[in-house]
């Protein structure tokens, strides 16, 4: 056991920048491409990986930091500091039992693979941490390991389904064929579609404010640098930083470099979904293999964005006016878990984005107050920090919330927790595969 939890903490320490394009690079080879050809699309997505990482840090750096310097300045007394995803998913890895996560999300793809109930091959190991932070929470909640990772086990199916309802959806705003997201944010949609729905109704399609009728509607104040700078000006005022114009500029220059950076993806994944789908076709008849990654290739979506930046000060202000409320946003500003699957949800429309990602924010301060004494305890155990933290904008946040108090026998934890299940299935068996089937056709008109 020891030999197997040091061989994939090896694997961890690559990163994802490295290790991502290594399983790349051998898919490559293995559908028929020519060694160089691989390795050069290989080596490019690592370059995309590390691109969009840059720009993430840089946008919490400027963006992120000023909106820090406006909460430092109310003097907030909450209890729990959120510390962002990358810390708190590193802190999971402490968990005991992290290890044989590893081993359970390979077995389940490639049994689901074999018996042709999922398309996806996931190659996302990063995400892995998602499992185990779920199956930690679940754990601590109900003191049993065996549940903890049966419901670990529902996510990683759940993800897999998931992704293999996204292909179209997902080559429809990015023009990446033949991938799909088995990330757990998109989960988020069981809720989302239905809202999604209902929004459709209030605003139809002819009222849509994507970043197109933004820049159709306001010339170029529309454009990404010029929103981005107008933006980032407002927001260093606000901070006290002068003028703000430096803080506009650096606004200005993420929203600008995202989408260069983004078609990196692009160039790196459209060599090797080609092969590779010519390679299931003759191996498989009738099937289509989806490679599974990380979010980033959406990055480039200025719409996502735009969504994150005009949600900052407002989950500012829930986390310092919610009653019972107990954490204080700062590490994990940026809340993409919830923005990037609005993108999805919502087709890229920033109003409907907006509306729900502001909606969100009391659930995300709610669960980040109950998840704060489990993350104390479990940095405090391994020695890793000497404060009270927590992750506000965790992943699937609504999901784990109810899921976490259900274990603990909370009854309405638990009624909250047959509303996912009513909802997931409602999503899976309808609404899924209707939003799919849209973007497919919508696909092959050419619209």
């Amino acid at each position: 056991m020891e030999m197997l939890a040091t061989v994939f903490q090896g694997l961890l320490d690559l990163g994802a920048a490295v290790f991502l394009p290594i399983v790349l690079f051998i898919i490559g080879l293995i559908v028929g491409m020519k060694p160089g050809k691989a390795f050069s699309s290989a080596l490019t997505l690592g370059v995309a990986f590390i691109g969009i990482n840059l720009l993430i840090g840089y946008m919490g750096d400027t963006v992120g930091a000023a909106f820090t310097t406006i909460v430092e300045g109310s003097d907030s007394t909450l209890k729990y500091i959120d510390m962002g995803w990358a810390p708190a998913l590193g802190l999971a890895w402490q968990w005991q039992y992290a290890f044989l996560m590893f081993p359970i999300q390979i077995a389940i793809n490639v049994i689901m693979l074999l018996l042709g109930w999922t398309n996806c091959l996931n190659v996302d190991m990063w995400n892995v941490g998602n499992k185990v932070f779920t199956a930690f929470l679940v754990t601590s909640a109900c003191n049993n390991v065996i549940v903890g990772f049966i419901v670990a086990i529902v996510q990683i199916i759940a993800e897999l389904k998931n992704a293999d309802y996204t292909k179209y959806q997902i080559l429809e705003l990015t023009g990446v064929p033949s991938v799909g997201m088995p990330h757990c944010m998109f989960l988020s949609n069981i809720f989302f579609y239905p809202i999604a729905n209902i929004l459709d109704k209030i605003l139809p399609n002819t009222k849509t404010l994507n970043a197109q009728e933004i820049r159709n509607k306001i010339g170029i104040f529309g454009e990404n640098h010029v929103l981005g700078f107008l933006m980032g000006t407002i927001i260093g005022l606000a901070a006290g930083q002068g003028s703000g114009a430096l803080l506009g500029v650096q606004a200005g220059t993420a929203l600008t470099l995202f989408p260069m950076v983004s078609k990196l993806f692009m160039t790196a994944l459209t060599p090797i979904s080609d092969a590779a789908s010519e390679w299931v076709k003759k191996k498989f008849p009738g099937r289509e293999l989806i490679i599974g990654l990380d979010w980033p290739i959406l990055a480039g979506n200025s719409e996502i964005w735009v969504a994150i930046i005009l949600t900052i000060p407002v989950a500012l202000i829930f986390s310092l006016i919610l009653p019972g409320n107990t954490a204080l946003v700062l590490g994990n500003l940026m809340n993409v878990c919830v923005c990037v699957p609005l993108f999805l949800a919502m087709k890229g429309d920033v109003l409907k984005m907006c509306i729900v990602s502001w909606i969100w924010c009391p659930i995300l301060s709610y669960a980040a107050s109950v998840m704060g004494p489990l993350l104390t305890s479990l940095a405090n155990t391994a020695g890793t920090y000497n404060t009270d933290i927590t992750w506000w904008g965790c992943d699937i946040a609504e999901i784990r919330f109810a899921i976490y108090e259900a274990a603990t026998g909370n009854m309405i934890g638990i009624v909250a927790c047959v509303a996912v299940v009513a909802l997931g299935i409602l999503y899976f068996l309808k609404l899924a595969p209707a939003r799919e089937k849209a973007a497919k056709e919508r696909l092959e008109s050419g619209q």
